[in-house]
Formats: C-alpha cells, structure tokens, sequence
C-alpha cells in the first residue's frame, strides 16, 4: 500500500516564501555556484604588497605608506617604503609632510638605493610618531621629491 502524499501543496510548486522562510529557520545560507571562468587571482606580487598605499613614482622609485593607529599605543603612525625599480642606483631626497586637524610635523627623508633595493622601517629612518598628546594623522604628503640616478665609475 503506497504512503499517503503529505505535501501541502500538491497542485502546484512550493511557494518562494516558504523557501525563505525554510532557510531562515534552519539557519541555511543561499549558496551560489561559483565562476570557474574568471581568471586566477595575480600571484606576481607578495601578499603584503595590498597593505601598502601608494603615494607616488617618480623616475622609478615608487613612494609608499602604511598607516599605523596607535602605533606606540597612544598615537598615530606611518611607515614609509621605498622601492627602486630601475637596473641602476638612485639618490633620493624629500620633505614628508603630517598634518592633523590642530597640527603639522615635517622630516627630510634622504639617502640611495641600488638597483631593485627596497627600504622601509624604523631602522632605515622611515617610520614616524609625529603628534603627541593623541592627535590624528589626517594627511601624508611630500614636498621636493627628488631621484637622480647615481653614476657609476667607469671600470678600467
């Protein structure tokens, strides 16, 4: 003997309603079908190259940041990094500019990187707590950006 058909609705299909209201019940997440088309994500750069905010590149040397909220758990930070991309050394100098709402710091930032060097940190000059007293960072600019490429001896 065949079980009787329980299902409320015979003559026709479950209502969207009752499928919403199914899903919220039991706690399910509608699941979509994913693109297998799209193109895999770009490997080519490190993982933590996305952190950085690119402020500018001039003649190769690309001038990056990273914001640092309570960087020395009172006050704001930020971290600069310098990459040369050129295939020769370069002599860079420069003004980096913090302003906050009620105030404004500035520091020279000069030195050389070979070719395909990066610096960044602390230990390279780079890394600053300009405010004191909790004052925000509310910008980050540079002032007399200068990158000239270092000559090398000619070998005899």
């Amino acid at each position: 003997m065949p079980l009787p058909r329980l299902d409320p609705f015979p003559d026709r299909a479950m209502p969207r309603w009752c499928l919403f209201v199914l899903l919220v019940v039991l706690g399910g997440q509608p699941v979509y079908a994913q693109d297998t088309s799209a193109t895999a994500p770009d490997t080519a750069r490190s993982w933590h190259d996305g952190a950085w905010t690119r402020i500018i590149e001039r003649n190769g040397l690309e001038i990056s940041y990273i914001f640092y909220s309570e960087a020395d758990t009172r006050n704001d930070g930020v971290v600069l990094r310098l990459r040369n991309e050129n295939d020769y050394s370069v002599r860079y100098s420069f003004t980096v500019i913090f302003r906050g709402p009620n105030a404004r710091a500035t520091a020279p930032v000069e030195g050389t990187l070979r070719p395909g060097e990066m610096r960044t940190g602390e230990k390279s000059g780079l890394f600053w707590v300009p405010f004191k007293k909790q004052e925000t960072i509310g910008e980050v600019g540079l002032r007399g950006i200068s990158v000239q490429r270092i000559r090398e001896p000619k070998s005899r």
